[in-house]
């Protein structure tokens, strides 16, 4: 097999040598490590033999000493293919050509896919995709992984409670799970409002029923607040008492921070490493520096290419080094003090609804055990108590 290469490579010419002396110029041929084979003898003065096309070059003097002469009957081997593609030059271009076209358009966006969404939010899931880049006749190359894509989307929507992402060729299908929100019920039967928990009031806007407490009233919860009947003695009668009433309310967090921890974060600086991928083995295409970092992290991305409807066994990988450090953040007691304050306050925002406020809050009291600050939170918020209850029967 390695000798059928080498002669493929370096091309071979199969020969006539004619004269009555062919002998002669074998003998000269093997004393000046000229290399023939498959000699064949097709008459007494004509033989028919094998060899290199460099070699071909060297022995005139073996023929002039001879006095036999030489023909040419077959040439094979790589060199010659070369020359014939390359005298053929417009065929091959026009090949390369029809093969990068292809490539190109195999490796391309042609069809983006929504399925589980209604017209509007669709709408809305291809104007936050195409801030993404991805749009029809873009390389899919460039573009982010499903994986990413499918997080920016659903961190940009809040209508849909998940997104699957896939590359199904040059398609992206994108299948939605929208939130289902519930139907506001209006409510036709009789109702009171009660307090769902213990407040002082602060303000009322009743629309709809009789109130039954006043501003600075402390209710418990269970309380009625506003009645669903209205009217006097024979002229009673029931409705769905509607309204909002605010009262203050209290509440209690606990926080606790460490004085001093550790972490790691990346400090800015980083390297693009670029590689052509074939069979598993990466070719350096751009980036060649070293890595000086003492700490850092390497992120791969590798994207695949495809020829019509097949996966190739090349891929283009990029690999993001990210310089690293540890960290050691410190608080003075002080500072530990106010930042357990701080998050106190937003873990107390996340549970409240939009109308909700916090009027004020205060430290109850903190201790500091074993390296860690402990803040018990004391908060004043004002928020609507009202918690619809309906009038059955007699009530």
């Amino acid at each position: 097999m390695k000798k059928f290469w080498t002669k493929y490579l370096k091309g071979t010419v199969i020969v006539k040598i004619e004269g009555e002396h062919a002998e002669t110029f074998l003998n000269y041929c093997l004393n000046h490590n000229i290399h023939l084979w498959d000699i064949r003898r097709r008459n007494e003065s004509q033989l028919e033999l094998h060899m290199f096309t460099d070699d071909a070059l060297h022995i005139r003097k073996a023929l002039r000493e001879s006095g036999c002469k030489f023909t040419v009957v077959r040439k094979q081997g790589a060199p010659f293919i070369v020359k014939r593609m390359i005298s053929r030059g417009g065929f091959i271009l026009g090949l390369l050509s029809f093969f990068v076209i292809v490539f190109l358009l195999s490796n391309m966006v042609w069809k983006i896919e929504v399925s589980g969404a209604d017209p509007q939010t669709e709408h809305h899931l291809r104007k936050v995709v195409d801030e993404l880049g991805i749009k029809k006749g873009k390389l899919l190359f460039r573009l982010p992984d499903p994986r990413e894509v499918q997080y920016f989307v659903t961190e940009k929507m809040d209508e849909v409670t998940w997104v699957g992402v896939t590359l199904d060729g040059t398609t992206f299908k994108f299948k939605v799970v929208q939130k289902e929100l519930p139907e506001k019920v209006e409510v036709t039967g009789p109702q009171n409002l009660v307090a769902k928990k213990k407040a002082f009031i602060t303000d009322m806007f009743i629309e709809q029923g009789q109130p039954k407490v006043e501003r600075n009233q402390l209710v418990q919860k269970g309380e009625l607040l506003v009645s669903g009947y209205i009217g006097k003695d024979k002229n009673t009668r029931t409705v769905a008492a509607k309204g909002k009433v605010f009262g203050e309310v209290w509440y209690r967090g606990d926080v606790t921070l460490p004085l001093e921890s550790s972490f790691e974060t990346y400090t800015g600086n980083n390297i693009h490493k670029h590689y052509l991928s074939v069979f598993g083995k990466n070719i350096p295409i751009w980036g060649f520096s070293d890595v000086t970092y003492d700490h850092y992290e390497v992120l791969e991305e590798e994207k695949s290419f495809r020829m019509f409807m097949w996966e190739l066994p090349i891929s283009y990988l990029r690999k993001d080094v990210q310089e690293s450090e540890r960290v050691v953040r410190k608080y003075t007691e002080k500072e530990a003090i106010e930042k357990a304050q701080e998050m106190a306050g937003e873990d107390l925002k996340s549970k409240l609804d939009d109308e909700a406020k916090i009027k004020s809050g205060k430290i109850l009291h903190h201790t500091i055990d074993n390296g860690k600050v402990k803040v018990s939170m004391y908060y004043k918020v004002i928020e609507n108590i009202v918690s619809e209850q309906p009038i059955i029967g007699g009530d």
